[in-house]
C-alpha cells in the first residue's frame, strides 16, 4: 500500500509509534529523541498505535520523513514499503533494514545476580511483563546468569504478569505471597515500577525489604530514589536511547549506511537500601568525567563536567560539543569571581542555575555529585591561591550552592506536587463532562486548563461519502482564546493530519515540545484522534498514566452522550410512533361503525381495529339504530379487521347480540378465520345465540337459501 510521495530531503518530521507512552522511562525518552530531533532541524511526532494501526489509520504519512518503531514492530515492514527508513526501539532486529536501539539487558541482569549472590542469596526470583520483548530478554539472561553460577532458576514468573505498573504488581505479588509465602530471599524486578509494586505488597503483606526479602530493579526512574526503602537497580539513560535512535535515523535520512545493527545504551548498577543495609559499596553518586585542558581553563572544565554529570552518558567529551546544561557556567564563573575576590553570587542566581539542571536530572545523587565536584575544585583552586579572606569568600559561595541545590530540588518537587493536584482536577472536569450535556457541546477539551499541556485538539472522522481518502474534521481545540479556533470546522485528509498550525503551536523549543497523537477508539467504534503538544513538560510521579486516564475518560464520554443521542432518537421515534398510533384509532373512531343495507333485511357492519369499552358502546349503539332504521332482521358484523378477540371483545359482541335480539333481529359474526376461532377456544369463549361464517361470501350464500333450509341451519 502506497502512502503517498513524502520527499524525504525537505520533510523534517520523525513519526514514532509506541505502544507504550505514559511512564517515566519513556516521558525521559521522548525528551532525548525531542532535544536531539532539534538539534538536527526536525520535529517529532508521536502516534500512541502499532506500525500496522498507523498504517491503516493512514494519519500524518504526507508528512513523516521516517518512522522509529518502539516496542513493537507489527506492520514495519508494510508502513516502510515505500521507502521511508525506520529505526527500531527496544525490540527485536527486523532484518538487516532497520537499525536497532535498545538497553543493555545482558551484563545488567548479570550485574544484578552477582550482587544478589554476594550477598548471599539463593533463592532469587524474577518478574516482568509478558508482553514485552525487553523483559523476556532478561528473563532468558536471568536464567542464564542463574544457572552459570550453579543456581536453580525454578523461580521465574514472567508468565505471571501480564502488566508493569506499581498498582497492578502490587495485587499480583500480593496474591502470589497469599498462595506460596516467602517463596524466596531476592527479586529482580524488570523495571523499577514493577520492583516499587513488588516492594509495597512485601510490606503490606507483613514482610521486610530488605531483610526478609531483598528487591532490585531496571531503569533508575525518579521514584527509585524517593521509594521506602530506596530502590536498588540498573541505571540507564532513556534520553540517551532516545537521541540514539533519533540519530540512527537522520543518517538513514542523509543516505548514511547503519553503523551498526543492533546499538545498546550504556548502564550501571546503582546499590540502594532495598537490597541490604549491609552493602558496604553504596556507589550511587556518578563520577565527575576527567577533561583535559590547559590550566587556565579550568572554568570551563568545571562547567562541562558538571554538565556531563546531569545529561548522563547523552553528551560527547569533544571539546566542541555544546554544553546540555549552559546554566553550568554560571555556577564555574561564580567560584572564580569567589577565589578573585568578588562577592560571591547571590542565592537566587545559583538557584535559577541549579534548577534549569533539575529539570534535565533530578536524581538526588548526581546533584550531590555535582556540588561535591565544586567542592573539590574549590578546594584545589584554594590550594593555588592560598588565604583567610579567599577562604572564608569560599566558605560562603559553597554554603550558597549547597543551599540553591536544596531549594531547586525542593522548588521541583513542588512542582510535581502541583502536577497531581492539577490531575486530580482533570479528572474532576473529565468527570463533570461525562453528567455535563452544556459542556460536552461547547467546551469538550475544557479539562486541559487544568493540565499543564499547553496545546489541544480533537479530530473526528469526516463522512467518507465522496472522497478517495478518509478525512479529519476538526471538532474542538485548546487554547480556545487563540488563532487555532480557525481550525475548527476545517477537514484534512488523513495523511496530512495534524495541520502545520497545530505542529507550530506546540512550541518546539520546549522539552514536550512536540505532538501526540492518540487515536480516540473503544470496542464499538473508531471515533477519531486525539492531539496534545506538550505533554510531558512536567514530570508525573507515582505512575498515574495521567494520559490513559485522560484517553479513557474522553471516550466515555463519546459513549455516553453517543448513547444519550441514540436513546433520544429512538424516544423520538416511539413518540412518533405512538402519535401515529393515536391518529390511526382516532380515524378509526371517525370511521365510527358504518352500516351498510347489505340485502332486503340484512345489514352489514364492519368492524376494524380493537374493540375496546368505548367502540363495544359504538358497535352497540350503531347495530340498535341501523335495525330500528332499516327494519331489518340480520346483522352481519364482519370482524375481519379485527386483530383478536379476547373476553372483553366476545362480551361486547354478545351484549349487542342479545340488545339486536329484543328488536327482532340476529346477528352473525363474518370473518372468523382459523387463528381467531383457536383462539376463542383456548379461552373458552361461548358466542351464544350468534352465528359464524368464515367469510362474507358464506353468510350472504346462506341468507339467500331457501327459507326451510335456513331455518335449518339458525341456532335455536
Amino acid at each position: 500500500m502506497k502512502t503517498g510521495p513524502v520527499d524525504q530531503r525537505t520533510s523534517k518530521v520523525i513519526g514514532v509509534a509506541s505502544v507504550f507512552l505514559d511512564n517515566s522511562f519513556n516521558t525521559t525518552a521522548f525528551r532525548g529523541m525531542h532535544r536531539a530531533a532539534r538539534a538536527r532541524g526536525y520535529e517529532l511526532l508521536l502516534i500512541y498505535a502499532t506500525p500496522r494501526r498507523v498504517l491503516e489509520r493512514r494519519v500524518a504519512l504526507r508528512h513523516v520523513a521516517g518512522w522509529i518503531a518502539m516496542y513493537n514492530t507489527d506492520g514495519l515492514e508494510e508502513l516502510l514499503s515505500d521507502g521511508k527508513p525506520g529505526v527500531i526501539f527496544c525490540a527485536p532486529p527486523l532484518g538487516t533494514r532497520c537499525p536497532v536501539v535498545r538497553a543493555e539487558n545482558h551484563d545488567s541482569i548479570h550485574l544484578l545476580v552477582d550482587h544478589l549472590i554476594r550477598l548471599g542469596h539463593r533463592r532469587i526470583a524474577y518478574i516482568g511483563m509478558t508482553g514485552s520483548d525487553d523483559f523476556h530478554e532478561r528473563s532468558r539472561v536471568f536464567d542464564q546468569a542463574l544457572r552459570a553460577r550453579g543456581i536453580e532458576a525454578d523461580l521465574n514468573l514472567l508468565s505471571e504478569f501480564h502488566e508493569c505498573a506499581i498498582l497492578y504488581t502490587e495485587q499480583r505479588f500480593h496474591q502470589l505471597l497469599e498462595r506460596n509465602g516467602k517463596f524466596c530471599t531476592a527479586l529482580v524486578a524488570g523495571n523499577d515500577e514493577m520492583a516499587i509494586g513488588a516492594i509495597n505488597a512485601i510490606r503490606a503483606h507483613g514482610y521486610r525489604v530488605p531483610e526478609d526479602i531483598a528487591v532490585v530493579g531496571f531503569d533508575d526512574i525518579n521514584a527509585a530514589q524517593h521509594c521506602d526503602p530506596p530502590l536498588t537497580t540498573v541505571r540507564q539513560d532513556p534520553a540517551l536511547l532516545g537521541s540514539m535512535a533519533v540519530e540512527r535515523l537522520i543518517d538513514l535520512l542523509d543516505g548514511l549506511p547503519p553503523r551498526e545493527l543492533v546499538t545498546r545504551g550504556p548502564a550501571e548498577l546503582v546499590v540502594r537500601r532495598s537490597c541490604g543495609s549491609g552493602c558496604a559499596a553504596w556507589n550511587t553518586a556518578p563520577v565527575a568525567p576527567a577533561i583535559e585542558a590547559p590550566e587556565g581553563d579550568w572554568q570551563r572544565v568545571l562547567s562541562r563536567q558538571m554538565s556531563l554529570l546531569m545529561d548522563g552518558w547523552e553528551l560527547p567529551l569533544s571539546d566542541d560539543a555544546p554544553l546540555g546544561w549552559p546554566e553550568a557556567e554560571v555556577i564555574a564563573q561564580g567560584l572564580g569571581a569567589a577565589l578573585a575576590g568578588e562577592e560571591p553570587l547571590d542565592v537566587e542566581t545559583l538557584q535559577r542555575a541549579f534548577a534549569a539542571g533539575v529539570t534535565r536530572n533530578d536524581k538526588i545523587e548526581v546533584l550531590l555529585a555535582v556540588v561535591k565536584l565544586v567542592e573539590q575544585t574549590a578546594a584545589r583552586r584554594l590550594a593555588v591561591a592560598p588565604g583567610p579572606e579567599a577562604a572564608r569568600r569560599l566558605e560562603t559561595f559553597l554554603d550558597r550552592v549547597r543551599l540553591s541545590q536544596q531549594r531547586a530540588l525542593a522548588a521541583w518537587e513542588r512542582r510535581n506536587v502541583k502536577s497531581l493536584e492539577r490531575l486530580v482536577r482533570a479528572k474532576v472536569h473529565m468527570s463533570r463532562l461525562l453528567a455535563s450535556k452544556h459542556a460536552w457541546t461547547q467546551e469538550r477539551l475544557e479539562w486541559l486548563a487544568q493540565t499543564s499541556i499547553g496545546v489541544g485538539c480533537i479530530a473526528l472522522w469526516a463522512d467518507a461519502s465522496g472522497s478517495s481518502e478518509p478525512e479529519f474534521v476538526v471538532h474542538s481545540v485548546y487554547p480556545y482564546d487563540t488563532d487555532l479556533t480557525t481550525l475548527v470546522g476545517q477537514r484534512y485528509p488523513a495523511g496530512d493530519f495534524p495541520p502545520p498550525a497545530l505542529r507550530a503551536a506546540a512550541l518546539p523549543d520546549e522539552p514536550g515540545g512536540y505532538l501526540l497523537l492518540v487515536p480516540l477508539v473503544s470496542a464499538r467504534r473508531d471515533w477519531g484522534t486525539l492531539v496534545l503538544g506538550g505533554l510531558h513538560l512536567e514530570s508525573f510521579v507515582g505512575n498515574l498514566h495521567p494520559l490513559a486516564m485522560w484517553v479513557s475518560l474522553l471516550i466515555a464520554a463519546f459513549e455516553h452522550h453517543d448513547m444519550e443521542a441514540t436513546l433520544q432518537a429512538e424516544r423520538d421515534m416511539l413518540a412518533a410512533a405512538y402519535e401515529r398510533e393515536r391518529a390511526l384509532a382516532s380515524t378509526v373512531r371517525e370511521l365510527g361503525c358504518p352500516v351498510i343495507p347489505l340485502l332486503p333485511g340484512v345489514l352489514l357492519i364492519s368492524l376494524i381495529g380493537a374493540i375496546d369499552a368505548a367502540r363495544a358502546q359504538q358497535i352497540l349503539e350503531a347495530a340498535l339504530s341501523g335495525v330500528a332504521r332499516e327494519g331489518a332482521r340480520w346483522v352481519l358484523l364482519d370482524v375481519t379487521g379485527v386483530p383478536f378477540v379476547d373476553e372483553a371483545t366476545a362480551a361486547a359482541l354478545v351484549q349487542t347480540a342479545q340488545a339486536t335480539r329484543l328488536l327482532g333481529a340476529r346477528v352473525s359474526l363474518v370473518g372468523v378465520g382459523p387463528g381467531m376461532a383457536q383462539g376463542m377456544v383456548g379461552l373458552g369463549i361461548e358466542l351464544r345465540d350468534i352465528s359464524i361464517f368464515q367469510s362474507l361470501a358464506a353468510a350472504i350464500s346462506d341468507l339467500t337459501r331457501p327459507e326451510k333450509k335456513r331455518k335449518a341451519r339458525r341456532p335455536e
